[in-house]
């Protein structure tokens, strides 16, 4: 079985197919619709009336909304497998566009569910129907002092499109057609990528000087990247705080649905326990016998470990049995995912690099895309998307809106996935070589949540606070991530990623600041999960899917409190997943 390949066609033919038109044009008409329902708004004041406009209000956006979704998720995933796409750039501007429109249309929605009285919100929601928009509701009315006149709410959607999303989209672009040239052959990034797990260490390092100068030579343009991104965050934020300015975090605390404190515990017992990420390099670097250990070495698999790489197939096998070790239905749902063509992993041209998951709106399918080659990485990196997936997977059923959770809780599902994937191949072999293979994923892993997030966070505190004062040349971004790294890492690297702010794509996200901290957060909390897993047995299965069910509607301290019985603003939880993080690497220690 060959890596496989999207099947799409039954969501368009192709990006400028007859169906994509016919789509937007029923979309507009849906739109003018709805823009008619919102000149009813401020003149009905009766709950009876507001609850019968709100809900054709809504069921209008829900229309528009899938289409958006669906037109933004099959234009990207055709950008990833080939970024040179140029009818999937249209319909990505023509979605994105979209996006805008239904966005700017429903400001006075938003606005109205911010500022109604408390009373004349309890009793829309008593509305079986408005109930599902509760949370979310409640969630917005925390930041009421935070919202704009109407028309610059429109205004800042209007401009969004060009003025900030366009900068993201040009990033993506050049992740498409960046070409690195490794020993003398250029090659797609996502192919030059997987080289920095080859077993030879020249190799390795031939990959990652080869991707450093290609980023190199688009510095300028990165740095012009993340300059406008953080320029314009900072300038929305300074024009909303004008009775109460928040900070960068506050606002990404928003966003991720935690609570403020819940993000200070979590990072000052990373902080605290990054000795454990360094003890996990220092033990690679010794069983290795390399004495000037560098970013090249950071994913270098074990030494003798199994050299024979993996079909697709086996891979597939490894990881559908361990879920189904776990719950049968998450087994199957994994060999689902590639028989019906919702996996894209064969290499190719112009591919983005690195894996994501994602859905369709309707009909609600999951889709995995990740490079495959055969290496214990890959099969991983499978794992990890394939529990996104799961988690999508069991949300398929519920309002739009309680379908879109937290990056924070998102990766918590990857996570354990992966956790699954690790301990089935832990139980099932005797073989020292394999075992050791497998702790040095685990130390992998310690290393990366414990020095290179905080790292990624760090960078990013800094580069906020630097761009409000002006901009951020590449030379000065350059300055900002070495000393990042050597906080977090210290000296168990020879040399520093001086360009990871450039080749790192999660900087140049136009959604949401600090897409890092959520690994972390995932990190811990998945191994906090995986020992109530053990604590409760076969049980747990059904306990793990009602939490997963419940991310996109309660913050994460309400999910952790309501499944757990947990409070996760106190670092108990943390540190008890930590003692986890600390056997793995004392096996990690023990094996090599």
């Amino acid at each position: 079985m060959n890596p496989p390949e999207w099947l799409d066609d039954h969501i368009y033919a192709t990006p400028d197919c007859p169906a994509v038109d016919a789509d937007f044009h029923q979309a507009r008409h849906t739109l003018t619709t709805l823009s008619q329902l919102l000149n009813e708004l401020p003149q009905t004041t009766d709950v009876n009336g507001l609850r019968h406009l709100l809900r054709a209000i809504r069921s209008c956006w829900t229309d528009v909304n899938r289409l958006v979704w669906n037109s933004q998720t099959y234009a990207y995933n055709r950008l990833s497998r080939n970024g040179c796409d140029e009818a999937a750039k249209v319909l990505l501007s023509r979605g994105q566009q979209l996006q805008a429109t239904l966005a700017q249309l429903n400001k006075p929605v938003t606005l109205f569910w911010a500022s109604a009285p408390e009373g004349q919100v309890r009793a829309l929601l008593q509305d079986a129907e408005l109930f599902e928009l509760a949370y979310l509701i409640r969630h917005d009315r925390h930041l009421q002092d935070q919202r704009l006149s109407l028309e610059s709410e429109q205004l800042i959607e209007g401009l969004s499109v060009d003025g900030l999303q366009g900068w993201g989209d040009l990033y993506d672009s050049l992740v498409g057609r960046l070409r690195p040239v490794v020993d003398g052959e250029p090659m797609g990034l996502a192919q030059a990528d997987n080289l920095l797990a080859h077993p030879d260490r020249a190799r390795r390092a031939s990959a990652w000087h080869g991707i450093q100068a290609a980023w190199q030579a688009e510095q300028e343009t990165v740095a012009a990247i993340l300059n406008a991104i953080n320029g314009w965050r900072n300038e929305l934020a300074a024009q909303r705080g004008k009775t109460r300015r928040l900070d960068a975090l506050d606002v990404s605390c928003h966003q991720s649905h935690i609570e403020r404190a819940t993000l200070d515990t979590l990072m000052a017992e990373a902080d605290a326990h990054k000795a454990l990420g360094r003890r996990a390099l220092r033990a690679m670097a010794s069983a290795q016998q390399i004495t000037d250990f560098a970013p090249w070495d950071l994913y270098a698999p074990a030494p003798a470990a199994p050299s024979a790489l993996l079909s697709f197939e086996q891979a597939l096998t490894l990881v559908a049995d361990a879920f189904a070790g776990f719950d049968p239905e998450m087994g199957a749902f994994a060999r689902m995912m590639a028989e019906k063509g919702w996996i894209d992993a064969a290499p190719s041209a112009n591919r983005r690099s690195g894996a994501y998951s994602t859905e369709y709106a309707y009909p609600p399918e999951p889709r995995v895309f990740l490079t495959f080659e055969g290496t214990m990485d890959n099969l991983i990196t499978l794992a990890h998307e394939l529990g996104h997936a799961w988690h999508s997977w069991l949300l398929r059923d519920l309002p739009l809106e309680q379908r879109d959770y937290p990056k924070t809780l998102a990766e918590t599902a990857s996570l354990f996935a992966e956790a699954l994937v690790r301990d089935a191949l832990l139980a099932a072999t005797d073989n020292m070589e394999q075992r050791r293979a497998i702790a040095w994923l685990d130390g992998e892993r310690a290393a990366s949540l414990l020095l290179d997030v905080p790292a990624r966070f760090t960078f990013e505190r800094t580069l906020v606070t630097a761009r409000e004062q002006g901009y951020v040349g590449a030379s000065q971004l350059r300055q900002m991530m070495k000393s990042a790294q050597q906080q977090c890492y210290g000296d168990t690297l020879s040399q520093y990623d001086e360009l990871f702010w450039a080749s790192k794509g999660h900087f140049s996200i136009t959604e949401l600041g600090f897409y890092n901290y959520p690994y972390l957060f995932g990190y811990l909390f998945s191994l906090g999960l995986y020992a109530q897993k053990e604590r409760a047995g076969g049980e747990f299965a059904h306990a793990y899917r009602a939490l997963l069910t419940d991310t996109g509607r309660m913050s994460a301290e309400d999910l952790v409190e309501k499944h757990l019985g947990v409070d996760i603003r106190e670092p108990a939880f943390w540190q008890e997943s930590l003692h986890y993080v600390e056997e793995a690497v004392e096996r990690l220690e023990r094996l090599v």
